[in-house]
């Protein structure tokens, strides 16, 4: 048994088929001689010269199995940023839960920036917006709300900027000062300690209780 499994471990393995997926450019399946395949990309024969035909060597099949994992993780990045805007550092973790290499996921991550299909600022900016409709906070609460989903600092700070205007600040304190009023009622002190654990700061607060 044990002369087998060394003898088999010596066979060299080589490329038995080349085939194209789809008509849009997907990529090829490679098959190998002991029914193995891998799925690459349509630029990978330009980078590497594989062939069908040609023998492997040990750090070629290395090539392969990177290049899969590559396409498998750009795949799954196109599959997460269908169904919801993604933060980089967001998308990132994301890839690294499903078992992709740092490397492989700081590829995918670029790659899909690199596409237009992710931008921090977008992230930050639909977030923000969203949060201050539906849960107004202060914008420091807001900052760390933006930093936990993975944007990063520079993106956030620009994007709070840009979103979280005086104005905007002054209607997210009535808004969020009006639901908080539901349970605390009369109390002023309760609902006073409330906002500030929202994040606004006392001149917030005050413009508040001036208009109510």
């Amino acid at each position: 048994m044990r002369e087998e499994s060394s003898s088999s471990q010596n066979v060299k393995l080589y490329i038995a088929s080349i085939t194209e997926r789809g008509s849009s450019g997907e990529g090829f399946t490679v098959r190998l001689s002991d029914g193995s395949s891998f799925f690459v990309s349509s630029t990978f024969f330009e980078r590497h010269g594989f062939a069908e035909g040609m023998v492997l060597e040990e750090n070629e099949m290395d090539i392969l199995e990177e290049e899969e994992q590559r396409v498998l993780a750009l795949r799954k990045a196109g599959d997460l940023l269908s169904r919801a805007e993604q933060s980089s550092g967001g998308l990132f973790l994301k890839l690294k839960k499903k078992g992709f290499s740092d490397a492989v996921c700081r590829q995918a991550v670029d790659r899909v920036v690199e596409l237009g299909l992710l931008d921090d600022e977008r992230f930050a900016t639909f977030w923000l917006e969203s949060r201050l409709r539906q849960h107004p906070e202060g914008r420091n609460i807001l900052y760390q709300g933006l930093l936990a989903r993975g944007v990063a600092a520079e993106s956030a700070k620009e994007a709070l900027s840009r979103v979280v205007k005086e104005d905007v600040m002054l209607q997210a304190v009535l808004k969020a000062g009006s639901k908080l009023s539901r349970r605390y009622g009369s109390d002023e002190g309760k609902l006073r300690r409330a906002l500030l654990r929202r994040g606004f700061s006392q001149g917030e607060i005050r413009y508040f209780f001036e208009h109510n």
